[in-house]
């Protein structure tokens, strides 16, 4: 392995520079690919440009100017190959000021509009040159992300380039190549040498999409033997207390006797799957995956009575406290059979004497079912006995934070719950680890939800309707992107509205406010009412996107829907439809959006299907996006985009499970499960 240092073509500067940014080896510095490209060979011609298209040219500053209106802008005007384009910077304008002199030559990246007939840029990327690029006509110029760190003299775009071409010329021949032929030959791969040279220095574009694929390969085989070995390991242990099946069990038959409905043939199978991994001697890892509405807590509620009918302690973990008290109450009513059993709901805020008593029936092992939101993992929360862990909305928990409430267990099973389905690809790439357990039917008599698509200008109209269902004796939601007003944005906030619905559109109606600056007693008391019917129509956030479960709301209104992701608009849906009557989704549309945006709404209106809508939505927004809270894996990811690499996650997933050389070529490697921040395999060291 040769590091930084030891490369004659960087001087010590330029190594202290490069080694602040990550790249202290050769690998690392291979492996630091170019953020895009500029191709010289073609010429763009802004008047047949569609609005919306995102570009990349090299231009000449010719002016900046300052200007000031309600609020200050830059605003400077390049030219390139007889056009001008207009760059709008609302923000960092001193930076930007200090940028852009008048004739400076940069490479220019970002969506294209047009504003009076000329085309213009809302806060591009701009990437200095030094000269040498513009010479270089009829080629692909790779473009490197220098940060403020690097740009410096000693780290440019030119000595980057230059430097990385040299060394790909004297290293390329003799990297060692780890993969079979036949692998590469059955796939389409160039080898790893190759690979390198042609996503820094491409003939065409072609070459960069074939070496990325190679690329990603890679990453993927690598994340693919994390996953392996991660269920090699939990198969080589042995439960602590297994379950024994000889016990009685009439716990989970009380439960199905008090409902007022069968359980659902794909409820009856996750049952049947889940009670097989329970009772085996290792401890299962398992993601139940289920539309919004499917009854995955259910199916979670009988496969705890497994545990608890033999003094096995069982624990659920929800993402918010609103989720996490709906989930304890609902316990509580399929419980009331039995009850003697002990069920207990944990927060974070909470009197000591009140949690002193619940940690206490918690370490005794009194306690059989403990609900709760992250306080569970605190260190002060101990169990007894331990042997169920219930992750809910499993993708909003870091893998720490899951980690931390497993290791407080007797080597406990784990099922992850999901009502965001998640795509096949990305499934088995994640979560290779984890038996996947699939609900997809819903109870019968459920009606689709009727979406429908409105503009801000129509928003009287909508609000009568709300009134008409709501004089029906329904209940409504009118759901707001942000709590409170904000200069960068133009976002209809629920605490501005809040106070004009009230007292003048929705004037002798019952309204209530719920979004997350609220304390946990305003929250419960505001969803109280709201399930109890005092109040009709609750204004919030998306505090409501998951678990709110008031079969009466017929209704959900939300603004300038088009804010939110796929899946977060199909969870919100979610909260209506749940009852027997005929529900609504009004999505309000604002001006000024974006192809992706109109991609959204489109699918909305298209389909109820959650998993249809979590393919579109993984299509649009790519594997980096998919999750608010970072996954092991999809943010460590360089090139790897199963979107476009959905093949590639399969086959590499299936050579590690056939390859043994293989598999233990990258276990050998030192802290080889750091190789996705350093590179490839070779280079891991």
């Amino acid at each position: 392995m040769l590091s930084i240092k030891d490369l004659s073509c960087f001087n010590e500067s330029q190594v202290t520079t490069l080694r602040r940014q990550g790249i202290r080896t050769l690998g690392e510095l291979f492996y630091y690919i170019p953020r895009r490209y500029v191709d010289r060979s073609q010429i763009l011609d802004f008047k047949n440009v569609r609005a919306g298209e995102t570009v990349t040219f090299l231009g000449k500053v010719a002016s900046v100017e300052l200007k000031f209106g309600k609020r200050r802008w830059l605003s400077a005007t390049v030219d390139y190959q007889g056009s001008r384009i207009s760059l709008v910077f609302f923000q960092a304008i001193t930076y930007y000021k200090k940028l852009l002199q008048t004739g400076a030559e940069a490479a220019f990246s970002g969506k294209i509009d047009m504003f009076r007939g000329r085309p213009s840029i809302m806060h591009p990327e701009v990437e200095l040159l030094s000269g040498d690029e513009l010479v270089h006509t009829g080629k692909i110029i790779p473009i490197y992300k220098v940060t403020e760190g690097m740009r410096t003299k000693f780290i440019n775009n030119r000595t980057l380039r230059q430097n990385i071409h040299d060394l790909l010329i004297k290293h390329e021949n003799s990297i060692e190549e780890p993969l079979p032929a036949h692998v590469l030959e059955q796939l389409g791969l160039p080898g790893i040498g190759p690979a390198l040279h042609k996503i820094h220095f491409p003939d065409e574009m072609e070459d960069v999409y074939k070496a990325k694929r190679r690329l990603a390969f890679d990453e993927l085989i690598i994340f693919s033997a994390i996953m392996f070995r991660k269920k090699e390991e939990r198969n080589g242990l042995q439960k602590s207390a297994p379950l024994d099946k000889q016990v009685k069990k009439t716990f989970a038959d009380e439960i199905k006797r008090g409902l007022p409905f069968k359980l659902t043939d794909d409820q009856q199978k996750a049952i049947a799957k889940l009670k097989i991994l329970a009772y085996e001697n290792a401890p299962f890892g398992a993601l139940l995956q289920g539309d919004v509405g499917s009854g995955k807590t259910l199916v979670a509620l009988l496969i705890a009575m497994e545990y608890v009918e033999q003094g096995i302690q069982v624990a659920l973990m929800a993402p918010t406290e609103i989720l996490a008290r709906q989930h304890y109450r609902n316990f509580i009513d399929y419980l009331s059979g039995i009850p003697f059993l002990q069920t207990e709901l944990l927060l974070g805020a909470e009197k000591a004497s009140e949690r002193k008593g619940k940690l206490d029936r918690i370490a005794r092992g009194d306690a059989l079912i403990v609900v709760g939101t992250h306080s569970l993992i605190q260190e002060e929360v101990e169990f007894s006995k331990l042997g169920l862990v219930i992750i809910d909305e499993q993708q909003r928990f870091g893998v720490q934070q899951r980690e931390t409430l497993r290791a407080k267990g007797i080597i406990p099973d784990v099922l992850s719950m999901s009502a965001t389905p998640i795509p096949r690809s990305l499934t088995l790439t994640l979560y290779g680890d984890m038996e996947q357990i699939i609900i997809k039917e819903k109870p019968p008599g459920r009606k689709d939800v009727d979406t429908r698509l409105f503009q801000e200008s129509e928003l009287m109209n909508i609000y009568r309707g709300v009134k008409k269902y709501v004089d029906q004796g329904q209940q409504a939601y009118i759901v707001y992107p942000v709590i409170e007003d904000n200069d960068k944005t133009k976002w209809a906030s629920v605490v501005a509205d809040y106070d004009k619905l009230e007292k003048e559109i929705f004037k002798g109606y019952r309204l209530g406010l719920l979004h997350g600056r609220l304390n946990p007693g305003e929250k419960d008391r505001a969803m109280t009412k709201f399930k109890e019917g005092t109040i009709q129509i609750l204004v919030a956030t998306t505090v409501v996107e998951v678990g709110v479960d008031v079969p009466n709301a017929s209704v959900m209104v939300i603004r300038n829907a088009e804010k939110f992701g796929l899946s977060q608009l199909h969870q919100l849906r979610g909260r209506v439809g749940r009852g027997e009557q005929q529900s609504y989704c009004i999505l309000v549309e604002s001006e000024g959006v974006t192809e992706d945006g109109k991609k959204r709404l489109a699918a909305m209106i298209e389909s109820n299907d959650g998993f249809y809508l979590s393919q579109k939505d993984f299509e649009i927004r790519g594997s980096g996006e998919l999750f608010n809270t970072k996954q092991a894996g999809v943010s460590e990811f360089k090139v790897a985009d199963l979107r476009i690499h959905a093949r590639e996650a399969e086959e590499a997933k299936k050579l590690i499970e056939a390859d043994t050389a293989l598999r233990e070529k990258i276990y050998s490697i030192k802290k080889w499960e750091g190789l996705l921040k350093k590179g490839f395999i070779l280079f891991g060291g």
